[in-house]
């Protein structure tokens, strides 16, 4: 029978001293972990005070010089543009618009286009549209079903200063379509005269027509 080898004390105690030792090598890695990790995130701190002091010097100045800038739209300016204020063209568009809304027009829409148009002009011309015109001229056209075309020609178009006034002139050809026959075109010219009164948003240069004058005849 074999005899149970029994460690020696020697050797245990050699054991044992190894243990102790490896165990506080390992206390030792981790506390100098612990410690480089301690030191960066002092570090840190110390760069956060200063950033932090400049942030609050940057914030004072800015809340310091502060200016508050309210965008307010501009409203138009009360007054009467003087005719010879506005350029040629003002005039020619304004004078273009109208001649489009009442010497071109379809029986469905010319009721439209003629309120439209009574809204840019001025007595007396006014008067004389609603009696002449929204009303005799306007049932014609409803029950004939007429239709009207009305080409200006580019190169006639003149335009005259008269004081307080500007003469727009348009001269062209008018062709008529009533029940369902084209009626030969004739030479046609639109004469209007326009002013200016008090400007606002509806009509920001204060341009009024205030009398046309219409001419067909054949040449």
């Amino acid at each position: 029978m074999k005899k149970m080898a029994i460690p020696k004390v020697s050797e245990l105690l050699k054991d044992s001293t190894k243990q102790s030792v490896r165990s506080e090598t390992d206390t030792i890695k981790i506390w100098e972990a612990y410690k480089d990790q301690a030191a960066l995130w002092r570090a840190i701190a110390l760069l956060q005070i200063p950033a932090t002091a400049m942030a609050l010097v940057l914030a004072l100045i800015l809340w310091s010089t502060r200016s508050i800038t309210l965008n307010v739209p501009a409203k138009p300016l009360p007054g009467v543009y003087a005719v010879h204020e506005l350029r040629d063209n003002e005039f020619i568009n304004v004078a273009t618009e109208f001649i489009n809304l009442v010497a071109t027009y379809k029986p469905n829409v010319a009721r439209r286009q003629f309120e439209k148009a009574s809204e840019m002009l001025i007595e007396p011309m006014l008067s004389y549209f609603k009696t002449n015109i929204l009303n005799d001229e306007l049932k014609a056209i409803e029950t004939t079903g007429r239709t009207q075309f009305f080409f200006p020609d580019p190169s006639k178009t003149t335009i005259q200063r008269d004081g307080k006034n500007v003469i727009v002139v348009f001269r062209g050809d008018r062709t008529k379509i009533i029940g369902g026959r084209d009626a030969p075109p004739t030479p046609a010219m639109y004469e209007i005269t326009m002013t200016t009164i008090p400007r606002n948003i509806l009509n920001p240069y204060g341009i009024v027509i205030s009398n046309v004058i219409f001419e067909s005849k054949k040449e």
